[in-house]
């Protein structure tokens, strides 16, 4: 069966609706954490989408050293892409409920400051990128260098349970304690994050691989010219 992007993107669409309306109205509020805790139908799902796209961008980067196929180093960039994008996301949304919750909006906890690592790391890939002009030879250091860097996602998942922190856990006991209707909430924004996220990494992918092959014309038309 053809895919559909029509089809997929309006089911997406409408799923985030209902998904996002679900978390503002229809979810109840947490007893300690009271409205903020709606914040976390939203961060928790960017933050899941950045560890998703950036093991994807590791995974797909080694099949191209395995297989040197440019469609690998097209997907593993697109979906670095993502990763720099909802990584942001997740660091601004935890600025703003941490300056609502403790006060300030940076305290250097280790949560905070380990995703800050991670976004520090990914921001440097892409700069590697633009600093290596041979193509082959960028995607095979971008992918060596993409090896390195996801150890910050395991880093940035661990850091609040190794470490002391602030960071709210989902769990009773004092701290975010939630019901079933606050979990359906948050599990059907996660899943139609996830639906969303898929179709931007389709999208980059298409676009990057449109841009490679009008590259690819240009160069053998300047050189059938010259």
């Amino acid at each position: 069966m053809e895919f559909r992007d029509d089809a997929y993107l309006a089911f997406t669409a409408i799923g985030n609706i209902l998904a996002i309306y679900f978390a503002l109205f229809i979810a109840p509020a947490e007893v300690e954490m009271g409205e903020l805790v709606r914040v976390l139908y939203f961060h928790l799902p960017g933050a899941i989408a950045t560890y998703i796209t950036l093991i994807i961008s590791t995974i797909t980067g080694v099949l191209y050293l395995v297989k040197r196929e440019w469609r690998y180093d097209a997907i593993s960039e697109s979906a670095a892409i993502l990763g720099l994008i909802y990584g942001a996301i997740t660091l601004i949304g935890g600025s703003i409920w941490a300056n609502a919750t403790w006060g300030v909006y940076w305290n250097w906890d280790p949560r905070e400051t380990t995703t800050l690592i991670l976004w520090l790391a990914y921001l440097g890939y892409f700069f590697l990128r633009m600093s290596v002009e041979n193509v082959e030879r960028r995607a095979s250091v971008s992918a060596v260098y993409n090896i390195l860097a996801i150890l910050t996602v395991p880093l940035s998942y661990i850091s609040f349970i190794v470490w002391p922190s602030l960071h709210p856990r989902l769990s009773s006991g004092g701290e975010i304690g939630l019901t079933g209707t606050m979990v359906q909430a948050l599990v059907l924004n996660i899943m139609m994050g996830l639906l969303f996220t898929f179709w931007l990494l389709r999208r980059a992918y298409e676009v990057r691989m449109k841009n490679d092959e009008l590259k690819r014309r240009l160069t053998e038309e300047a050189r059938v010219a010259g």
